[in-house]
């Protein structure tokens, strides 16, 4: 039992190292914005939004939200779709959707241009595109997040596999040691309070002895 707790804490212990070396990491650009790709590539034509909304560098301030809080850049997307929308980019978009009402949107976008009141039917279209556009974006931070989170791990696996190999070369216990960093990982999140239920089993079992 005392054998199997070690174990469990060594493994918490190089999991829980492992996923701090790789936040220390992030500013590796292949780390930190790991999945930003996908992110973009997912959006289409419905980057030309943030362009006119955000300007040419736009890129630069999605990827430097995209470091931090998520939650902020979901919203500076939505928000640069709205503000971005002209008639000029409107078809493309609205196709890239698969919206057949290309003509009436570009005709929203003008009108809103323009300072207009719309119409109800050109507000329902208006209101039917920001809905696809929010569900397009909502996926596409989706597929981006769990890119990162496969980078993350990948990163964690490789580093927690190379520090319980390092201990084994020491302590010449290799085939122990590769089991521990595989299992370092996924078993990180839960380790302490598998480790500290163990314990108290086995202090119950003492007492019964």
């Amino acid at each position: 039992m005392e054998g199997i707790t070690e174990l469990i804490l060594a493994t918490g212990a190089i999991g829980t190292s492992a996923f701090g070396i790789v936040e220390g990491l992030k500013f590796l650009w292949f780390i930190g914005e790991g999945g930003f790709g996908l992110l973009f590539d997912t959006l289409g034509p419905i980057r030309k939004t943030f362009e006119v909304a955000y300007g040419p560098e736009y890129e630069v301030l999605l990827r430097a939200l995209y470091r931090g809080d998520q939650k902020e850049l979901a919203r500076v997307l939505r928000q640069g779709v709205r503000i971005g929308l002209t008639e000029s980019n409107a078809k493309e978009i609205s196709d890239f959707l698969g919206s057949y009402e290309a003509d009436k949107l570009a005709d929203a976008a003008r009108q809103v241009e323009n300072g207009q009141e719309l119409p109800q039917d050109l507000r329902n279209i208006l209101g039917r595109f920001e809905l696809a556009a929010d569900t397009r974006i909502d996926a596409s931070l989706t597929l981006a997040n769990s890119g990162y989170i496969s980078i993350i791990r990948t990163a964690a696996s490789f580093i927690s596999i190379s520090i319980a190999m390092a201990i084994g070369y020491l302590q010449k216990e290799y085939l122990r040691a590769l089991l521990v960093g595989i299992a370092a990982v996924p078993l990180a999140p839960i380790a302490k309070d598998l480790a500290s239920a163990i314990q108290s089993a086995s202090k119950a079992i003492r007492a019964k002895i």
